[in-house]
């Protein structure tokens, strides 16, 4: 396992951890940012960096289709950048 499979694993087993055990807007954010992590997983890469860089891109590509609020926008964000600093 090279350290792009890593980090998508970590940071997915990290996010179920945290949606077993979350309140319905923490519940909210875990499975929008699950669904990204999935799709990223899927991709071939060797880095965690390009997991990262990936996975924000995906993001970036989906809020501007996607209708949130700009709260929600923040918190998912917030989440990201927590979970991406951590495994990083």
């Amino acid at each position: 396992m090279n350290a792009y499979q890593q980090q998508a694993e970590s940071i997915y087993n990290r996010l179920i951890e945290m949606e077993q055990r979350a309140e319905p807007n923490l519940l909210f954010l875990c499975s929008y940012l699950l669904g990204h992590i999935s799709l990223v997983s899927a991709e071939q890469g060797d880095t965690a960096d390009q997991f990262n860089q990936r996975v924000e891109n995906s993001l970036e590509d989906a809020f501007k289709i996607d209708k949130l609020s700009t709260e929600d926008l923040h918190d998912i964000r917030s989440l990201w950048a927590q979970l991406s600093e951590t495994d990083a």
